[in-house]
């Protein structure tokens, strides 16, 4: 079940039947970057068993489908492992790993093989600045690969403490990052554990410590959703872009969607009852599908598909 959500949530609550998306279906061109977890698919106790509420799977199929209407999926969930939970359409572009990970899918192999061909179009682009907003994913740096072994060092000795003690760990192991999730322990041990986790923080600074709902996550990345965003918004050049996001991580993609106006009209709705910077506010995952199924046939009947 869903958390019980307070009258008093600011922004309150609103009902996605009622919401009015005109200014997202009638854009020239629409960016709809979703989150997946909490999101797209209701939050399990094994992250393994995540799957799309269908409702949700059906609209984002027909949104990435319309003319002028890119797709992507934000996640703190690597790429890999993002695209075999949720079995995007292909033209989706996927931010993995908060932000660490950035894959802009055929449309970036597109523009590559245009500027290659020497087009009248790639021809005539100013691509002096190209890019430079827009991260792309790389390899470990030297650091950083050597962090993720202190990190794997430190979670080793969690591991024998619960085999010892008899509770279950689960770690999740990114390419960036290391996540202990703690979803349906209990909260004393669950408390215990993220005490244990963070300590690895002291010994090497660069590890950053990633908050989120029951997940204690350690980085050797300093990017964020907002970095992901950012490199979306950059790549798709859109008129307008939604965002829907249900935790702490997704307070970076909201910040940024701010800072993008008055650019473009950005859209930023909270899922859930977690404080938020966003102006709008839904209930769960049942609601987005109702949002997004609303926003997949106002968009078609304004482009025509």
């Amino acid at each position: 079940m869903p958390p019980a959500v307070s009258d008093s949530l600011t922004p309150a609550l609103s009902d996605p039947a009622e919401i009015d998306l005109r200014p997202l279906a009638e854009a020239d061109v629409l960016l709809v970057a979703l989150d997946f977890d909490g999101v797209l698919a209701p939050l399990q106790d094994d992250p393994t068993t995540s799957r799309i509420v269908p409702a949700s799977a059906e609209a984002i199929a027909r949104l990435a489908a319309l003319p002028d209407t890119q797709l992507a999926l934000v996640s703190g969930r690597d790429v890999t492992t993002l695209r075999g939970l949720a079995d995007p359409p292909e033209s989706a572009m996927i931010v993995g790993s908060h932000g660490a990970e950035i894959d802009l899918g055929p449309a970036a192999d597109s523009t590559a093989s245009d500027a290659d061909s020497g087009g009248e179009d790639a021809a005539d682009a100013d691509t002096s600045d190209a890019g430079t907003d827009a991260p792309a994913p790389n390899a470990l740096t030297n650091d950083e690969d050597a962090l993720l072994s202190a990190i794997d060092d430190h979670l080793g000795e969690l591991s024998r403490l619960s085999e010892r003690d008899g509770f279950d760990l689960r770690i999740e192991y990114k390419p960036y990052s290391r996540t202990v999730h703690t979803r349906g322990m209990a909260p004393g041990l669950a408390a215990s554990l993220r005490e244990h986790v963070v300590s690895v923080q002291a010994e090497h600074g660069g590890i950053r410590v990633i908050e989120g709902h029951d997940i204690t996550e350690l980085a050797v990345s300093q990017a964020t959703k907002g970095t992901g965003m950012r490199a979306l918004v950059t790549a798709v050049d859109p008129s307008a872009a939604l965002y829907l996001g249900d935790d702490i991580t997704d307070e970076d993609a909201f910040a940024e969607l701010a800072q993008l106006s008055p650019e473009l009209t950005g859209v930023g709705i909270k899922v859930g009852s977690a404080p938020t910077q966003a102006e709008l506010r839904i209930a769960d995952p049942e609601a987005v599908a109702v949002l997004l199924t609303r926003l997949a046939e106002e968009r078609a009947a304004f482009t025509g598909a």
